[in-house]
């Protein structure tokens, strides 16, 4: 017996069961092309994914821009830390969702050989 990842959810399962406890996926009717395939699939979703939340990222950017401009009235009074605060807050989440995509892309990237 040894321990193996599930293709569907990649946790941990014994290679001598047919069904994952976690997910429910089964795998002894399965082709090895076939979870090559499910594995893409799984990826693009995924990356799919990613990319509509870095547009929710993108869009708190300009709401921070949008919210500093009108709060200064062009520049002509100081600004308080809310549209500060959110920019720092979409820059990081971008930033971190992009660094994902590139993951996903790579491993994608790597099953596709």
């Amino acid at each position: 017996m040894a321990i193996i990842l599930c293709p569907s959810c990649e946790k941990n399962i014994s290679s001598n069961t047919m069904l994952c406890p976690y997910c429910g996926f089964q795998r002894g009717e399965v082709a090895e092309e076939q979870l090559k395939e499910f594995r893409r699939r799984k990826l693009r979703d995924r990356i799919y994914h990613f990319k509509m939340t870095s547009y929710a990222a993108l869009l708190l950017l300009i709401i921070a821009s949008g919210w500093f401009l009108v709060e200064t009235s062009g520049f002509q009074r100081p600004s308080s830390i809310g549209p500060y605060v959110l920019f720092l807050v979409g820059t990081a989440c971008y930033l971190v969702i992009r660094v994902y995509l590139f993951k996903f892309k790579v491993a994608l990237r790597k099953l596709n050989l």
